[in-house]
């Protein structure tokens, strides 16, 4: 009798301590992921005119699981909006950069753009490149200053996992992707 009442506390305790771990480890990375509510991703697979590139547009990360939208503990995701003759680059942490296009040519097979552009407040000339990488998926590479992003239209949010990483009291570790490939 007291055999079966070891294995019986043994079954009973064993997946409690497991479930305990688990919560310890996701209370300390502090993280809400989202599901995707819709499926809006697909984008088309060449920009025909300068007006079929859409003009809002936010930084996707890549895991193991796939594509997805980060919302780091401090600051916000990554976003570029295309104004008429203007460019601005929301970063994580600092200011937006406005700059002015002074040339904007779409590229061989029309799923490509570069521009040139002028930020007057810093005095810095700038080059940007768009590919469409992966248009299922709604992915466009873009490439500046020796950054390279994945992103995709602000229109296609919800159709990602979005991963928040919470700091409610103090600064929590970033999560690491996987790079940029392309």
């Amino acid at each position: 009798m007291k055999i079966l009442l070891y294995i019986f506390f043994l079954f009973i305790l064993i997946p409690c301590n497991g479930q305990s771990k688990i919560q310890k480890e996701n209370s300390e990375l502090d993280i809400t992921t989202t599901s995707p509510k819709i499926n809006l991703s697909r984008i088309t697979k060449t920009w025909k005119s300068l007006n079929a590139i859409q003009k809002d547009w936010i930084k996707v990360e890549k895991d193991k699981d796939g594509y997805l939208i980060y919302q780091p503990c401090d600051g916000k995701t990554e976003t570029i909006k295309l104004e008429g003759a203007n460019l601005t680059i929301n970063w994580r942490l600092e200011n937006s950069q406005k700059f002015e296009l002074e040339k904007f040519t779409r590229l061989t097979g029309n799923d490509a753009f570069r521009a040139d552009g002028y930020d007057i407040k810093n005095k810095i000339g700038f080059e940007i490149k768009a590919r469409i990488v992966d248009y299922k998926n709604g992915i466009v590479l873009w490439e500046f200053n020796g950054n390279k992003w994945l992103m995709t239209p602000k229109e296609n949010y919800k159709s990602f996992r979005i991963i928040k990483n919470n700091c409610k009291t103090e600064k929590k570790k970033e999560l690491d992707f996987l790079p940029v490939e392309y």
